[in-house]
């Protein structure tokens, strides 16, 4: 029996160092880009545009050993370029407008308007207190400023929330619910509060508290409520949490492929909220062209937050660029990496999204041939 028990911990130890390094990684993918020229102008001709997207694609595919990707162009409000590189998985289908992905931290956003739904109708407030909200998880009774935690501040990262990213759950490995994320079933680790709130520190698991709260005040799950209020009324016909929680999988998901272009096991994450989506590259478009209009919560989420230091609205990042401001987020799965960007002062956007783990250099090749054009 104690020999058993050393080996779990030792397995236990493994995994949990697997987690640090791997959200390190997330983390420093969303540090350098942070240096990234993100601005995008609006084309003089988009023709232009599209064919240098064309050439650049697929040699960054190749060098970079990433198998697929697809690319949006959003201009006036709608989505009118799009198409798809590469395959979805090695030997198996080739990408294309019906592809879905995971695109990680994009799950933001959509998170952040499912949840400004909510208030509008009252169910939520974005200034209350979250605690008294919460039924069926209780430790922020001894965080250091759990009256400050409200939805608001967790949709900005301002919080203190800690858990900056999740890794996902082995497929063989049952899917929590939420509140038992929150209490460590996905990362060895409880979600507490590591500061005051009030400044900004990029928190996942801040995200996944603001799902809990969003189920426990309407007794709906996250995916219903996201469906309501985002997916229908944007026309998001593709668009959901399926890719990465059933068991199953379908020809039209992409698989994810780690640095050397080598399959990795489809990992599946709790978080909806904070990583869970799934989507095509023509419904992330339609989304980006709504984040970029003048809806009243589109308006509202791009709005620098207080203690951001004009980094992040709600569930939108900010970036800023030889005077011109464009708002948007990147997203990191084990196996994917995503970006959406959008000009809001000139009407346009662009959504890229990969399966491996170098898409990062893919999503640059993108936007320097945008930006070359």
């Amino acid at each position: 029996m104690r020999a058993k028990g050393v080996t779990g911990k030792k397995r236990l130890g493994a995994w949990a160092a697997a987690l640090l390094i791997g959200c390190a990684a997330i983390w420093v993918v969303m540090l350098v880009h942070d240096d990234v020229d993100m601005s995008l102008s609006r084309p003089t001709n988009l023709e232009t545009v599209t064919d240098a997207i064309d050439s650049a694609v697929p040699e960054a595919l190749e060098a970079e050993r990433v198998p697929g990707a697809a690319v949006a162009v959003i201009q006036d409000g709608a989505v009118v370029w799009s198409q798809g590189y590469g395959m979805a998985s090695l030997g198996g289908e080739a990408v294309t407008s019906s592809t879905v992905f995971q695109v990680g931290s994009i799950s933001k956003p959509v998170a952040a308007a499912t949840v400004l739904g909510l208030a509008d109708e009252a169910v939520l407030d974005l200034d209350t207190p979250v605690r008294p909200l919460l039924r069926g998880w209780r430790p922020l009774s001894d965080w250091p400023d759990a009256d400050g935690v409200t939805v608001r501040r967790l949709l900005s990262h301002t919080a203190g929330i800690g858990q900056p990213g999740y890794l996902g759950l082995d497929p063989a490995r049952p899917l929590p619910g939420t509140a038992e994320s929150l209490n460590g079933a996905t990362t060895g680790t409880a979600v507490t509060q590591i500061q005051a709130s009030g400044s900004y520190s990029y928190s996942g698991g801040g995200y996944t508290l603001a799902q809990l709260v969003a189920e426990e005040a309407t007794g709906q799950s996250f995916d219903e409520l996201a469906n309501r209020y985002v997916f229908e009324p944007i026309g998001l016909d593709s668009t959901g949490y399926a890719c990465t929680q059933d068991s199953g999988a379908t020809r039209y998901w992409a698989a994810g492929h780690d640095t050397q272009g080598r399959p990795i096991a489809r990992y599946r994450y709790a978080e909806m909220a904070a990583a869970g989506l799934c989507t095509t590259v023509d419904d992330l478009g339609r989304f980006a062209a709504w984040l970029g209009s003048k809806d009243d919560h589109a308006e509202l989420m791009r709005i620098p937050s207080e203690g951001t230091s004009g980094r992040y609205g709600l569930g939108v990042e900010l970036y800023k660029h030889n005077g011109t401001t464009t708002a948007g987020h990147r997203g990191v799965n084990r196996g994917f990496h995503a970006q959406l960007i959008v000009n809001p002062g000139e009407d346009i956007g662009l959504v890229v999204m990969t399966n491996g783990d170098n898409g990062t250099a893919v999503i640059e090749a993108v936007l320097k041939a945008w930006q070359d054009a």
